[in-house]
Order: C-alpha cells, then sequence, then structure tokens
C-alpha cells in the first residue's frame, strides 16, 4: 500500500485489526515531476510504502477496509495492490508468517 507521508501507521494499525501478522513501513518518493505535480494538485510526492504479508483469504476484507480509509477523508489518498507469494524458505519464515511460532 502506497499512502501519503505519515499515513502509514494508520494503515498498518487498520490491517493489524484485520489480522495482518507482519507489516513493514518504508519511506518513499513518488516519480511525478514538479510540473505534472501542479497538472495534478498534487503538492507532496513524499510517500510510505506499507509491505504487509497478508493471507489469501483477508485479501477482500483488506481491500473493503482500505476503500472505506480512502473515502474517509480527502487527505487519504493513495494505491494498495497485491503480489502472490509463490514460495518461501525455512521453516522459522513459514511459522513467522502463518502465526504459528
Amino acid at each position: 500500500t502506497i499512502v501519503n507521508r505519515g499515513q502509514g501507521d494508520a494503515i498498518a494499525k487498520l490491517f493489524e485489526h484485520l489480522g495482518v501478522s507482519a507489516q513493514f513501513i518504508q519511506s518513499g518518493m513518488g516519480t511525478a515531476s514538479e510540473s505534472i505535480r501542479d497538472i495534478l494538485g498534487i503538492e507532496d510526492n513524499r510517500k510510505d510504502v506499507v509491505i504487509s504479508l497478508v493471507k489469501e483469504e483477508s485479501i477482500e476484507d483488506i481491500k473493503k477496509e482500505l476503500n472505506a480509509f480512502f473515502l474517509i477523508n480527502k487527505r487519504n489518498k493513495g494505491v494498495g495492490f497485491s503480489i502472490p507469494m509463490d514460495s518461501i524458505i525455512g521453516v522459522k519464515v513459514y511459522q513467522f508468517l502463518s502465526n504459528t511460532l
């Protein structure tokens, strides 16, 4: 999930309530030039990138909550997307990600 700077913690807490066990927040920077940002009305290109490890059966609930977060306030803007994880290495990593550690 990519959101405006300062909103990453709110997204992480929202997802935590939905049972997401592992999340990482990293600072990011948008790539649009200043002239493009002016045209689009975007003042700040600083972003928070929230990487969340989500069980497949939770994705629809998370999408609904994320959509509600974006609709609740005009300042809440961002994009959420998911990428399937094909495999992981290590028993401890699997136990951590599956909440069985």
